[in-house]
């Protein structure tokens, strides 16, 4: 019986490195800090706002910190709202968090990002679907201006 557990045990241990072995391999990070990712809002010369990257590529299963970086009050009066609805739809949310404060999600949804002010607020996230997801962006005007972004998780 002993030697009949050993073995099972084993073979679980095997199959266990094996697959973390794939998971390397396919880019996907099990354990660590997460790859950080930045998105500073500006202000153009007709208002508009303008995004620092208009694509984000990441592999299904990464570990990110998606950081929303808001201007100086003195570029922009209106203030940022940002969303990427389908990308949380599709992935599993982690932390939140704004300033120093951390919101400890694990799984659970938020719909947007506003920010009146210079600042920055930051998500991490695992991707859990392939897919081309839009980044939307637009001011507080009326009628709202508007940029867009995507994220391509492979």
């Amino acid at each position: 019986m002993r030697k009949v557990v050993k073995s099972g045990l084993v073979a679980l241990g095997a199959a266990l490195l094996s697959t973390a072995a794939l998971a390397q391999e396919s880019g996907v990070v099990v354990l660590g800090a997460p790859t950080d990712i930045y998105l500073e809002v500006t202000t153009g010369a007709n208002g508009e706002p303008i995004l620092s990257q208009e694509e984000f590529p990441l592999l299904l299963g990464g570990y990110y910190r998606f950081n929303f970086v808001c201007p100086d009050a003195e570029d922009d009066s209106t203030g940022f709202h940002f969303e990427v609805t389908d990308l949380l739809t599709n992935s599993h949310l982690r932390v939140v968090s704004i300033g120093d404060i951390e919101l400890y999600m694990q799984g659970l949804f938020f719909r947007a990002i506003e920010c009146d002010e210079a600042g920055s607020a930051r998500f991490s996230f695992h991707p859990m679907r392939r897919g081309v997801y839009d980044i939307y962006v637009r001011d507080h005007s009326d009628p709202p201006q508007e940029a867009w972004g995507r994220v391509i998780v492979e």
